[in-house]
C-alpha cells in the first residue's frame, strides 16, 4: 500500500510526535505543533483514514491516536530519513575501542555498552563464531559395553558430548578404529557434506549407523544455532520508559532480555551477510517482544567469524538513530576483527 503525500506527512509526524513524547497525538495538536497549513477537521478525517488503512490506532483513554505495528513498518520502509554518524560522534565511539585492549571479548561488551549508552534500550551483541560449522575431530569413549560417549570439536572450537546406547556391545578397541575412519571421511566436512552410503555399498553396522546419525544430528543442531547467548546492556534504561511501569509488564520484559531466551529471539533469518534489519512488534515469535522491536546486524569479515550487534527496545523507538548506531558500531566492530585476524 502507498499511502497519498498528505497522508504520509501525517503519519511520519504521529510517529515522531508519538516517539518523542509517549502521548497519544491529537489533530490540534499536529496542527498547532507543526503549522501544517490545514485545518483541524482535514487533519483529523486524514487520521480517521490511517486508522482505517491500519496505520494508526486509537487507544480507548485518549482522544489522540499511536502508530501502530503496521504503521511503524510503513514509517521504517518509506518514510524515516536514514543518516549517517556525524564525524564528531564517530570520533567519540571509534576512541572508545581504540582505548580497549585488543580482546574480543572487550570488544564485544564495550559494543553493547557504547549502543546501551547512546540509545537508552538494551543493547545486545554476540561474541563473533563461525557460521559455517566443520567437524574438526571426534573420539568415541566407551561408558559401558553398549553405550559410549561422543566427543565432537568443531572448527569454531566448540566441544559437544553425546551418549549414544547402541544394540549390540562395542568395546573400546573397536570404537577407536571407528572414529579413526571417520575422521578420515568426515574430518574438515560440514554436515551438508558428509558422505552417503550410495545403493552398492555396503550398509553400515549398528555401531557405525549409531554414531553417524548421533554426529549429524549433533551438527545439525550446532549448525541451526546461528547465534550465541548475547551480552545484554542498557536493561535499566530501558524499564525507566513509560512502556514499562506497569509492573506485569516490567516482569514480562525482564524475562524477555535474559540472556538465554533472547538466544532463541533474535530473528537472525530476518536479516543478511550486509545492512540493518529491523523487526517490529508482531513481525516477532510470539510472548512479549510482539510489543518489542529488534534493530539488528551482522558484524565480521565476509567468509570469517561473525556475530550480531543491535538493539531491542518498545515499538516506540527512535529508529533512524538506532539504525545509525547500530550500523556504525557493526562497521567498527568488523573491522577491527579484520585486523585481529590479519594481525
Amino acid at each position: 500500500m502507498t499511502l497519498s503525500e498528505r497522508r504520509a506527512r501525517i503519519l511520519a509526524l504521529i510517529v515522531d510526535d508519538f516517539v518523542g513524547s509517549a502521548q497519544p497525538v491529537g489533530s490540534q495538536s499536529l496542527v498547532e505543533r507543526h503549522q501544517l497549513g490545514l485545518s483541524s477537521a482535514t487533519v483529523r478525517n486524514e487520521m480517521a483514514a490511517l486508522e482505517e488503512e491500519g496505520m494508526i490506532t486509537h487507544p480507548h483513554t485518549s482522544a489522540g491516536r499511536i502508530p501502530s505495528h503496521r504503521g511503524y513498518r510503513y514509517y521504517v520502509s518509506s518514510l524515516m530519513q536514514e543518516r549517517d554518524l556525524t564525524p564528531q560522534e564517530q570520533f567519540t565511539i571509534l576512541h572508545q575501542f581504540h582505548q580497549a585492549s585488543r580482546q574480543l571479548e572487550e570488544w564485544v561488551g564495550l559494543a553493547a555498552s557504547v549502543l546501551a549508552n547512546n540509545l537508552r534500550n538494551v543493547a545486545l551483541v554476540t561474541q563473533p563464531r563461525l557460521l559455517e560449522v566443520r567437524l574438526k575431530q571426534l573420539q568415541l569413549v566407551e561408558l559401558l559395553e553398549n553405550r559410549a560417549l561422543l566427543v565432537a570439536v568443531t572448527n569454531d572450537s566448540g566441544v559437544h558430548q553425546r551418549v549414544i546406547d547402541f544394540p549390540v556391545a562395542a568395546h573400546q578397541e573397536q570404537l577407536t578404529r571407528l572414529a579413526a575412519r571417520l575422521n578420515t571421511e568426515f574430518g574438515g566436512k560440514t554436515v551438508a557434506e558428509f558422505p552417503v552410503k550410495d545403493a552398492n555399498t555396503e550398509p553400515p553396522g549398528a555401531v557405525e549407523a549409531a554414531v553417524v546419525a548421533a554426529l549429524t544430528d549433533l551438527m545439525l543442531k550446532e549448525q541451526a544455532a546461528q547465534v550465541e547467548s548475547p551480552i545484554v546492556e542498557g536493561v535499566r534504561d530501558m524499564l525507566r520508559q513509560p512502556e514499562f511501569g506497569h509492573s506485569d509488564r516490567m516482569l514480562d520484559t525482564l524475562e524477555a532480555v535474559d540472556e538465554r531466551r533472547l538466544r532463541g529471539a533474535i530473528p537472525s533469518g530476518s536479516f543478511g551477510q550486509e545492512g540493518v534489519a529491523v523487526v517490529i512488534g508482531d513481525e516477532n515469535r510470539e510472548g512479549p517482544y510482539q510489543d518489542m522491536s529488534f534493530v539488528l546486524a551482522r558484524y565480521g569479515p565476509e567468509g570469517g567469524a561473525g556475530g550480531v550487534v543491535g538493539i531491542l527496545g518498545p515499538t516506540r523507538m527512535q529508529y533512524g538513530e538506532a539504525v545509525a548506531n547500530v550500523r556504525y558500531v557493526s562497521d567498527v566492530l568488523t573491522e577491527l576483527m579484520r585486523e585481529w585476524y590479519e594481525a
